[in-house]
């Protein structure tokens, strides 16, 4: 199989923070089989791997990555009756807006997440009433330790709040069937346009990765702790946690990822100190979370 590798990219341009420093290997995968063949080359190369699909829930440092990349650009979508089986790299709006051209809706809380498919099931994406895992029926995914694709299904992935098995393991989320349900395609284009001018109403356009932090148990939301605790508009270099809404940490333009977390870490520290409350990142930091140590 002719697999190909490129070394030392960029991975600002792969990222919807636009930050972080160059990565040692970097591919793109299109099927399967190259999935299999650049984790057999991150094997050999004895350097880590790691999938990526519309990069809105990670922070890559301004070092980089010490391995390898892969840019998941699996992107086919198959409508069989009241279900859809997206590929991982499918855009999550651009799926929920599909469907509503096939008068299938249920799913259109998600035309106001942004990234991926696979990334979507990977973290249990959703808004407040509608999560990823509401309408998963099984996904198709190549194991850890596996040569082939299988198809799992819920028992398999432990679905949680913004998390799932898969953040436990190397599996790869190749293709995600959902449940959905038959409406009027003016009806479910109404639910979608509602949800995004909510989204649009509420949270800030710019350079981030949507909400930071996960929503604590007990409390209205970690941006309420947030503004509560004084943090709205505190900057660090070029980050700032936005005005409009204190979970988004922005970066303004020039921002770097250490600002980024130099900034959430302030964050957290304050919420901690104010309401005895350790956040958690909801973002994925690369390679290593500093809240780890907390």
């Amino acid at each position: 199989m002719n697999i190909s590798v490129q070394k030392n990219v960029s991975i600002k341009e792969y990222n919807t923070y636009r930050v972080g420093g160059p990565v040692l290997f970097f591919a793109e995968a299109k099927n399967w089989p190259t999935f299999l063949g650049l984790r057999e080359f991150a094997k050999q190369q004895k350097v880590p791997y790691m999938v990526l699909g519309g990069g809105s829930n990670v922070l890559f440092a301004d070092d980089g990555y010490p391995g390898l990349v892969i840019l998941n650009r699996m992107d086919k979508i198959i409508f069989h009756g009241d279900t859809v089986t997206a590929e991982g790299a499918v855009g999550t709006t651009k799926l929920v807006l599909i469907a509503a051209e096939h008068n299938l809706g249920g799913i259109s809380g998600l035309a106001s997440v942004p990234g991926s498919i696979g990334g979507a099931v990977y973290g249990n994406a959703g808004v407040p009433d509608l999560n990823i895992k509401d309408a998963f029926m099984h996904a198709t995914i190549l194991p850890e330790n596996g040569n082939k694709p299988i198809v799992v299904g819920q028992d398999y992935a432990k679905f949680g709040y913004r998390t799932s098995h898969f953040k436990e393991t190397k599996d790869i989320i190749l293709s995600t069937t959902l449940k959905l349900k038959k409406e009027p395609s003016a009806l479910v284009k109404k639910e979608i346009s509602m949800y995004i001018k909510s989204r649009v109403a509420k949270q800030p356009p710019g350079l981030t990765c949507g909400s930071f932090f996960k929503n604590p148990d007990h409390f209205p939301s970690a941006g309420w702790l947030i503004d509560q605790s004084g943090c709205k508009g505190m900057k660090e270099g070029g980050a700032q946690v936005s005005e409009k809404h204190a979970n988004w940490i922005m970066n303004t333009g020039k921002g770097t990822a250490s600002d980024i977390i130099n900034l959430a870490l302030k964050v957290h520290k304050i919420v901690k100190e104010k309401h005895n409350i350790d956040l958690e990142p909801e973002v994925q930091i690369i390679p290593n979370s500093p809240f780890n140590k907390n």
